[in-house]
Order: structure tokens, then sequence, then C-alpha cells
């Protein structure tokens, strides 16, 4: 059985080599990732990350005013080691898998499955924690505070699943599958119970298919889906500088909408901590390796650059950090 990672990537900095060592020691054997235009160094280290044998990483140039998202699905759908794996998951960079069954491991996941052809993982968002600037350390470690389960964009899900002919399209949330009546997709919910064939097919208004279960639907019993879409402060303009990787060009989003929208810190939530030591345990591995200590080094330069460049932007979004003064309905 193959197990394999895809992701698509600009400018996410040295949290890159964080990201590779938790989903290996989650139990990912393949990690494959498109990056594009860079300029913080994080595809030298994704360069590094693959002579080593832990990513198979491809550059992309999509046209101007193309998805990037959407440009890496039609890549990823023609690529042998992608399409060739018996489980696929896509996950951006700000989104850590966590296995909640069994030891933690992703077999472990797979095997509570048994012939179901997928599960549809929630979110867990996680806000920035009070950090304006970027902490020493990792983003696993230094962002604990999350929003409550019960809020609303804790229904949108990833998805694991397997990968055979039914598929047509892949999406960043979950793939696109023919409807076969005579071999119907099986895809389960967080606590494993079967989606609705109306949520599995159907979708919606634009086309994508849809992302988020019914609120009597989402659970985190079997797995979760740490996503730390804030981190500090300064990583959302750092995120208004890079651009939106789905819809090309949209930049505007990120300010004190998306803090309203997405800087949720109503509960802690440390499950990622007890994985620390052997998550720190293969980073060091990694940086066993003079080429990745080199690239890494690097990139975390670049990076720290590129965010202190961006100090008044920072400022100016701490007077509103939670988006409290924007009008319009919350979306929890």
């Amino acid at each position: 059985m193959t197990t394999c990672l895809l992701s698509a990537m600009r400018n996410e900095g040295p949290d890159v080599l964080e990201w590779v060592a938790w989903h290996r020691i989650a139990g990912f054997d393949r990690i494959v990732v498109w990056t594009n235009d860079c300029t913080d160094g994080s595809d030298d280290l994704l360069d590094a990350l693959a002579r080593i044998g832990w990513v198979t990483h491809h550059r992309h140039h999509p046209a101007p005013g193309a998805s990037v998202q959407g440009d890496v699905a039609k890549l990823a759908f023609a690529d042998p080691d992608v399409m060739g794996s018996d489980w696929l998951m896509w996950l951006d960079a700000d989104e850590f898998l966590r296995v909640n069954t069994g030891k933690g491991r992703l077999a472990d996941l797979i095997a509570a499955l048994g012939n179901a052809d997928g599960i549809a993982v929630n979110w867990r968002l996680f806000g920035d924690s009070g950090h304006d600037r970027s902490p020493d350390g990792l983003v696993t470690e230094n962002f604990t505070r999350a929003a409550s389960l019960k809020f609303r964009l804790n229904r949108s899900v990833k998805t694991l699943h397997r990968v055979d002919g039914r598929i047509t399209r892949l999406f960043i949330h979950r793939p696109v599958w023919q409807d076969d009546p005579a071999r119907p997709i099986i895809l389960l919910s967080g606590a494993g119970e079967s989606l609705a064939k109306d949520f599995i097919h159907r979708p919606k208004d634009n086309g994508n298919p849809q992302e988020m279960v019914e609120k009597r639907q989402q659970s985190w019993h079997l797995a979760q889906v740490n996503h730390y879409a804030v981190k500090a402060l300064e990583r959302v303009a750092a995120k208004k500088l890079r651009g939106d990787g789905l819809y090309a060009d949209w930049t505007s989003r990120f300010d004190f909408r998306y803090l309203k929208r997405f800087n949720k810190n109503d509960e802690e939530d440390r499950t990622a901590l007890p994985l620390l030591p052997a998550l720190k345990a293969e980073i060091a591995a990694a940086l066993s390796d003079a080429g990745v200590t080199k690239a890494h080094a690097d990139c975390t330069a670049r990076f720290r650059a590129m965010l202190d460049g961006l100090s008044r932007e920072t400022a100016f979004l701490a007077t509103d950090r939670h988006g409290e003064r924007v009008g319009g309905k919350e979306d929890g």
C-alpha cells in the first residue's frame, strides 16, 4: 500500500521542513509538492529535501491570472507518483493531519475506514495565539489556541481517499468522482459514518465539490486537520504579498476580514504536543544533511527579511487582530 501527500506552495518559508517531517512521521510514503515563483528560498529547501529522498519537488509557472492550485490539480492528475498511489490527500502548507485513532499513524486511520473509499477529515482552525511576530520554534508547538469546535468553518474538510479510475478531477478539499451506481462511492465522516450521495456528487454553484459537511456530521473522532490559517499576524501580511492559491490575483481578502474569519483563539488544543519529540528527531535527521542545513538557514534568513519588511502592515493588522470592527455576519 502506497500513500501520497500532495501540496501546492509558494513562499511558505522554513516551516516547510516541519510540515514535511510531521507528515513523514504520520506515515505518508510519498510527499509531492509543486511550487511556483518562490522568492524566499523555500523551493531550494524542497530541492534539498528531494535530494535526501524526502519529497518529490516540481516547479511550475502558471499563466498570469490562472488559478495556481487549479494548475497543480491538472499536473498532479497526470503525475504517476500521485495517481499511481493507493491513497492520496491534498493538504496546504498550513494544514497538518492529526490522526486520533490507534497509535496516531496514517495506517491506523486507513485501517479504521475498512472498505470505504475515503474519509472527510474536519478542520480544527487555529488562531495567532497572541503572536504578532513569529516566535522561534515550531508551528505545532507555538500555536495552541484554536476555534471552538462549534465554529462553522470547522465543518470544512480535507479528504484522504483511495485512488482509482472513478476520480475525474482533483481539487484541494476532495476529488471529483463519477457517479457510478454499480460502484458507489463510500465516503465517511470523521466519526466513521457514511456521508450522503448528495454531498459526494452535487457540486456547488461554482462547479467545485462541496467542502463543508452538515453540522450533525462534523467529528474529530478519527482524525483532524490542524489548520494554522493565521500563525503570527505578520504571516497574514505575507499572505497578502504572496497572493491566494485558489483564486488568481485575489489578495484583498488578507485583511481584517480574514482575521475576523480565521483568527479564532477560543480554546486550547494541545493534541499536537505529544508528537513533538518524534517531530524534532525527524527534523534533526534532515538537518544532519549539510545541504538541507544550508538551504534551511538560507530560507530562514530570507523569510525573516521579508517579514521584517512588512512590519508596518503587521502593526496595522494588530490594531484589530480579530476583525472586531469589520461589519457583516460572523462565520461562527
